[in-house]
């Protein structure tokens, strides 16, 4: 496995728009509602599609560029020399919420309740960040692995690239995991100290939106936390008991 897959970070468009397609075929096999909120196709047709792709291949390529925290890695198969698992670790080295922190919007989606609906949901994943990834860290914000590819130890490789990373910089690490990645996790020193369900509710919803919390409410997610490597010898203590600055 080793020699045949090679842990590379993304340095250009080129690279970064092939790990996109690795997205989007893991997200859909199975499919993932999480997907939609991000990356919603506004049709029905293989050309609705393929704008959606471009779309988002330029959003996250222009996030990237301006953002210095931003490191995505990705999991080359050498036989092939494609892409076949990407992951994005943000590495903080000072509290990224020192200036506080506003409500996420989804401008991807056009104006109205799908829109509304989505930020909903990002805010009830995201805004919760603040309060406890307020330490320097490391968070994995991606995971994906081409369905062709699973169960060959791509996503461990993707894990290792991250945990060492913070190790070498004694941080502790953060993500949000669904119940199929999270036994991964756990392998890799992450402990779940929450479960995250979404609220969908709303007064005198109208149709429209029960229908988007129909289609895109994700599985509820689990948050979960390493601590530094430093720690790891002593006494665990819990995130909430470090304060801001640990």
């Amino acid at each position: 496995m080793g020699e045949r897959y090679l842990v590379r970070e993304a340095k250009t468009r080129e690279e970064l728009d092939a790990i996109m397609d690795v997205i989007w075929s893991a997200n859909y096999t199975p499919y993932e509602p999480f997907m939609q909120l991000f990356f919603p196709v506004l049709g029905y047709t293989a050309a609705c599609r393929e704008l959606a792709i471009a779309e988002s291949k330029e959003r996250f390529w222009q996030c990237h560029q301006t953002d210095p925290s931003s490191h995505w890695f990705y999991a080359l198969d050498t036989t092939t020399n494609k892409p076949v698992g990407s992951a994005q670790w943000v590495i903080s080295t000072s509290n990224p919420f020192a200036a506080g922190t506003s409500k996420l919007t989804a401008p991807w989606w056009p104006e109205g309740e799908y829109r509304s609906f989505c930020e909903s949901i990002l805010n009830q994943v995201y805004r919760p960040r603040s309060n406890w990834m307020t330490r320097p860290h490391c968070a994995l914000n991606w995971m994906a692995v081409d369905p062709a590819h699973r169960s060959r130890g791509i996503g461990s490789l993707l894990m290792d690239v991250g945990v060492s990373r913070a190790d070498k910089l004694d941080l502790e690490c953060w993500l949000e995991a669904s119940a199929m990645g999270r036994p991964l996790y756990e392998k890799f020193g992450f402990h779940s100290l929450l479960k995250i369900a979404f609220d969908i509710e709303r007064p005198c919803a109208s149709d429209e939106w029960r229908r988007c919390a129909h289609e895109l409410t994700p599985d509820p997610c689990f948050a979960m936390w390493r601590p530094k490597k430093s720690a790891a010898a002593g006494e665990l203590r819990l995130p909430w008991a470090l304060g801001t600055e640990g």
